[in-house]
């Protein structure tokens, strides 16, 4: 079975038969229609829907707009080239995309988040362990049925001797046997492509699931080591306050002795002079200093190893990520808002995406998000 219909994609008819030159030519035309050289999640539906990049899927799905044919898969376009999508995407005359994660900006640092992002991350790694438990199974079925086809095959050259041996002029059973065989030798040949693509899509299945494994582990092992350093920093910085406090209790103490020394005696002299207690405070503000520093520290990690761990679950779930309360005062505005200023940055994002250039993009997506932001508050 074809990715496409993995996705759940309706099927439209006879799969066609991929050639390198019909390979080429498509991609040349999704380039033309989409000003953007195809990735992976652009020809195999699975890889989108993993990622969330459902609009992939429409796309990959309403066909080829110049010439009204349907994109080849994934698995088509490498087996053309030798088993690698980069090499058909340089055959067409292009550099493939570079790879790399989207980029987030803040996450939800609460408890609660956290155990709902490792829920929704391993829930999403089972998802794609039992996907690829699915596709081995339909391989092997496959097998079974191309080694029956084989054997149907097989038999059916003996029939045919036997009927010329003994001169049976029947041509009408001679002929539905010819025909027989035909569609048995044509169906193994169908088989034998389903399964292809069912063990690619196995091995495509388990590699994700092996990459989205590998990643929640990293993160949450710098979730731990972040946290545990910032509960040490935490208690330093205690003591350091806690010193500091005594340091400066015990000066006020010797200056009060020193303004009841000076009433009681009848000539008095002030010498500027540092008390001994003066270095005891430096030190304890200095050490105070520093601790707050690490806590700072020690809390970007944390907030980095959040962010991480939400790419993982965005990107095993494909579910759209809420904006924090934060990020919503951040995109708010006191400037003017209406639709005419949406319809304005979104005809900025338009020409943002036929540039190809990510900061423009990324611009452009974040003047979109402030004037609907802004738009909404003042309804």
């Amino acid at each position: 079975m074809a990715p496409v219909q993995v996705a759940g994609a309706p099927r439209r008819g006879k799969t066609p038969q991929w050639t390198p030159e019909s390979v080429i030519t498509e991609i040349q035309h999704f380039v033309e229609a989409h000003g953007e050289v195809p990735r992976l999640a652009d020809l195999n539906p699975g890889q989108a829907k993993i990622t969330g990049q459902i609009w992939r899927i429409d796309r990959y799905r309403a066909g080829c707009p110049i010439c009204g044919s349907a994109y080849p898969s994934a698995n088509a376009a490498r087996r053309c080239f030798d088993g690698s999508l980069e090499r058909a995407i340089r055959a067409a005359g292009f550099e493939p995309a570079k790879r790399g994660p989207r980029r987030r900006t803040e996450v939800d640092l609460s408890e609660r988040a956290t155990q709902r992002l490792e829920h929704d991350a391993r829930v999403a790694i089972d998802a794609a362990l039992a996907r690829a438990g699915e596709a081995e199974q339909r391989a092997e079925r496959l097998e079974l049925q191309l080694e029956r086809a084989r054997a149907k095959a097989a038999v059916a050259p003996k029939v045919k001797t036997k009927i010329v041996r003994e001169r049976v002029t029947d041509a009408a059973a001679l002929a539905r046997i010819t025909r027989a065989r035909e569609a048995a030798e044509a169906r193994a040949i169908v088989l034998r492509s389903e399964l292809a693509e069912a063990k690619m899509d196995a091995a495509e299945a388990r590699r994700t699931a092996v990459k989205l494994a590998s990643r929640l582990e990293r993160a949450e092992a710098t979730i731990s080591d972040a946290r545990a350093q910032k509960r040490g920093v935490g208690a330093e910085l205690a003591e350091a306050q806690a010193r500091a406090e005594e340091a400066e209790r015990r000066a006020e103490e010797a200056e009060r002795r020193a303004e009841l020394a000076s009433a009681n005696a009848v000539r008095v002299e002030r010498v500027v002079e540092a008390p001994p207690e003066q270095a005891v405070i430096d030190e304890a503000l200095a050490r105070a200093a520093a601790a707050e520093e690490l806590a700072v520290r020690a809390e970007s990690r944390a907030a980095r190893a959040e962010r991480e761990y939400a790419e993982v679950a965005v990107a095993a779930t494909g579910a759209p990520r809420k904006l924090t309360a934060a990020e919503l005062d951040e995109l708010r505005s006191d400037g003017p808002a209406g639709p005419a200023l949406l319809a304005d940055a979104l005809k900025a994002l338009g020409v943002a995406r036929r540039t190809d250039n990510r900061f423009k993009l990324e611009e452009a997506l974040a003047s979109v998000a402030s004037a609907a932001v802004t738009w909404r508050d003042r309804l």
